[in-house]
């Protein structure tokens, strides 16, 4: 099985992908990396994608991490969308990463993780940016 983490960028995000590939060399399996793009990519786009997310992993001392770069569009809803990747992707796990938060933000959750939690059909595990 693969491990799944999407693109964003943004600390957290940064450090879920980090935190993915060392899951993903540690367990042998491949990381997907899942991107929702706003419209049709070109292939300049997806290679200016690539070459961000390959710094990325370079930059958290995994660089040498094989990985494959998977892609859809959405239609209004992007977490909708993410989670029909995941679930098309065959991973058996997806990493999210979050900010730290406070008791009440605990509670009320971002809406999007929230989504991802209860949407996607494989188990989620959930990063926190280091303190």
């Amino acid at each position: 099985m693969a491990i799944a983490v999407a693109h964003s960028d943004s600390p957290e995000g940064r450090m879920a992908m980090v935190y993915a590939a060392r899951e993903a060399i540690q367990r042998r399996e491949q990381l997907l990396v899942l991107h929702v793009l706003d419209d049709a990519g070109s292939d300049a786009d997806l290679a200016a994608l690539r070459a961000v997310v390959q710094t990325v992993l370079d930059g958290g001392g995994v660089g040498e991490s094989p990985w494959e770069l998977r892609t859809c569009e959405h239609s209004g809803d992007r977490v909708g969308a993410l989670v029909d990747l995941v679930d098309d992707s065959g991973a058996g796990l997806f990493v999210a990463g979050s900010k730290r938060m406070s008791p009440i933000g605990k509670f009320l959750l971002e809406r999007s993780l929230q989504r991802i939690l209860l949407e996607v059909d494989v188990p989620v595990l959930v990063v926190k940016e280091p303190q």
